[in-house]
């Protein structure tokens, strides 16, 4: 039997919030849960030390949801700073099978092997399992339906849940993993009533009528598109007419405690 004691709260952090194209104002989507570190684009150690985290010390998980580069060409940099600061506390770095080939490719091309690498551990996952189980959280993935193979997270503590769609169109998987949830955190790559549609990707109006459906408490956008970045306001009023709940669209760096 396990035994789990829970936390009573969960941070969020939103290091970037943009689609695969950043602006001077927003950054690639990356989360910064609690101690886990939701996919790495860009300077990720540089800006936690902005919001005065460690990521030395304090940074237990790395879990990358898919392949595409603007979730995955920071791991790099971020590992590499690690191991020049000498650390030797165990990371650990979740990553689906498919793309283990491709992160041992990426590791060797820039000599991230050998002893000085001794704090990664790497924990390959299939989609649908358990990722984290530990004394505050309780790391669940699903899939999703993107043009590659990807997953979506949900993540509980004792009075919390929260869902992150990834990069996803709507899907039943999303539908019944974010029914009733505290925070479902969900791309908004495009709108009905501004651009054209993206493959693979959700619009604000999708992802609201999403949440609406499943009655979740608070829905936020993150993976703006490039055509919506400055157009907050009009985001939020075609949000709204679909869900009466909060709603929140973060800006780089922001901070959310549940």
């Amino acid at each position: 039997m396990i035994y789990l004691f829970w936390v009573n709260q969960m941070k969020i952090v939103f290091l970037g919030t943009a689609s695969a194209i950043s602006t001077a104002e927003r950054d690639n989507t990356s989360l910064l849960i609690d101690n886990i570190l939701i996919d790495c684009p860009g300077s990720v150690f540089s800006k936690l030390l902005q919001l005065g985290y460690d990521p030395f010390e304090s940074m237990e998980h790395v879990i990358i949801t898919h392949r595409h580069t603007d979730h995955f060409y920071g791991l790099p940099a971020l590992l590499d700073t690690l191991q020049l600061k000498k650390r030797k506390k165990s990371l650990f770095l979740h990553i689906l099978y498919e793309y283990v080939d491709l992160l041992e490719r990426l590791f060797s091309i820039f000599d991230l092997t050998g002893s000085k690498m001794n704090f990664l551990k790497l924990v390959p996952f299939k989609e649908g399992e358990t990722l984290i189980r530990n004394d505050s959280l309780l790391v669940e993935s699903f899939p999703v339906r993107h043009t590659v193979k990807n997953v979506g997270l949900k993540i509980f503590n004792r009075d919390v849940s929260l869902v992150y769609s990834s990069d996803t169109e709507p899907c039943e998987t999303l539908l019944e993993k974010a029914k009733g949830a505290s925070l479902l955190i969900h791309e908004a790559t495009w709108s009905e009533a501004l651009t054209d549609r993206k493959e693979g990707h959700t619009s604000v109006e999708e992802a609201s009528r999403m949440a609406a459906f499943c009655s979740v408490k608070k829905l936020c956008f993150v993976h703006l598109g490039e055509e919506l970045i400055g157009r907050e306001e009009i985001i939020l009023q075609q949000a709204l007419k679909y869900f009466s709940g909060e709603i929140l669209i973060p800006k780089d760096l922001d901070t959310l405690v549940l």
